[in-house]
């Protein structure tokens, strides 16, 4: 029988590179396994990680396996606000 794996932390690294930034995204779980995210910005770095840090609540507790679905909610709840 397998455990599901919870999600514990997410934390964002916004990383400053000549003109072109990062943004780096690291997903800790109950079990002691972590996984790195990466997109290329061109600004707002700040708020990105901001966005990142509000859907945290949302993302705790959560099984990191499930990509498509949490995915799926957090467009979706986005979508119809507008």
């Amino acid at each position: 029988m397998t455990t599901k794996l919870k999600i514990t932390a997410i934390k964002p690294y916004p990383v400053w590179v000549g003109t072109r930034n990062q943004m780096l995204v690291k997903i800790e779980t109950d079990q002691g396994i972590f996984g790195w995210g990466e997109s290329g910005l061109s600004g707002r770095e700040k708020a990105v990680a901001g966005a990142i840090e509000h859907y945290r609540e949302f993302l705790i507790g959560r099984d990191p396996m499930q990509i498509g679905r949490i995915w799926q909610e957090i467009y979706r709840s986005q979508y119809f606000e507008g």
